[in-house]
Parts: structure tokens; sequence; C-alpha cells
């Protein structure tokens, strides 16, 4: 997550630079919000994002198999083996891209 500047921006304080973030941050974002599970609610807060956002980004996740719903009523999303593969992946790319 990047602080929370404004919902989805990401602001370099040194250079007066706002970057927004791009889908796959996002997706990394929900992913590490939900980790071990969460409800709907909670991955709004911890992602950054609005209920109409997340209910896309998280529909479009499901189908990808990155995530799935654990309990109904209310729904509990988790993160499945595919989506803490992509997790990795994208923290590799984020820590080549830093060096």
């Amino acid at each position: 997550m990047y602080g929370g500047w404004q919902k989805g921006w990401q602001r370099d304080w040194q250079k007066g630079i706002v970057k927004r973030r791009g889908l796959i941050d996002i997706y990394a974002d929900i992913l590490n919000a939900i980790d071990h599970g969460a409800c709907k609610t909670h991955i709004v807060y911890r992602a950054n994002l609005n209920f109409n956002r997340c209910k896309r980004y998280v529909s479009d996740l499901v189908k990808g198999g990155l995530i799935k719903v654990q309990t109904n009523s209310p729904s509990t999303w988790v993160v499945t083996n595919r989506g803490h593969e992509f997790l990795n992946k994208h923290r590799e790319l984020r820590g080549l891209l830093s060096q």
C-alpha cells in the first residue's frame, strides 16, 4: 500500500511528483489486504479503494483464480496459491525496479 496520500495516488515528496497506481499494483494491494482472509469492507479500507471499484477488481481476481470465497454471509475472501504466486512475482519485480 502507498500510505494513502489520496485514493489511487502516490506522491514523491522530494520531487513533488504524483503518480497513479497501475492495475497490477492495485491487484497486489488487494491481495495483500486479503492475506489470510478479509471481508469486502476490510479490502476497501486496506487497499484504499471505493466499493464500486473494489467490486470490479475482486470480480477480476476471482475470474483469474487469484482469490476465492472462503465463507458466505458475510463473504470472506482468501488468496489462492495462484494469488500468492502473483504476489511473489510482483514483489520480485518491484525489487528489480528499485535497484
